[in-house]
């Protein structure tokens, strides 16, 4: 049989199967957004990006996915 392969739950590229649902890179620069984020809970997604090095689109998805503990705030001031 084959190797099973899915997609990361982040970024979409093929990976092997493993017991994560994203990638090893992915997790990598998620586990990084959660540790700041723990110490900064209310700044803004840009500034997560910046202090993280992180591209901002990533930390938007990570967002709506709910793979982060992120204020909904930002987005509602948004759309206000």
């Amino acid at each position: 049989m084959g190797e099973l392969v899915r997609n990361c739950r982040l970024c979409q590229k093929q990976m092997e199967s493993s017991p994560f649902t994203m990638c090893s890179k992915c997790l990598t620069e998620s586990n990084r957004v959660q540790s700041f984020v723990a110490k900064h809970p209310h700044v803004s997604i840009e500034r997560i990006s910046n202090e993280t090095e992180v591209p901002y689109d990533k930390v938007e998805q990570m967002v709506m996915l709910g793979l982060n503990e992120k204020d909904t705030m930002e987005s509602q001031a948004k759309s206000s």
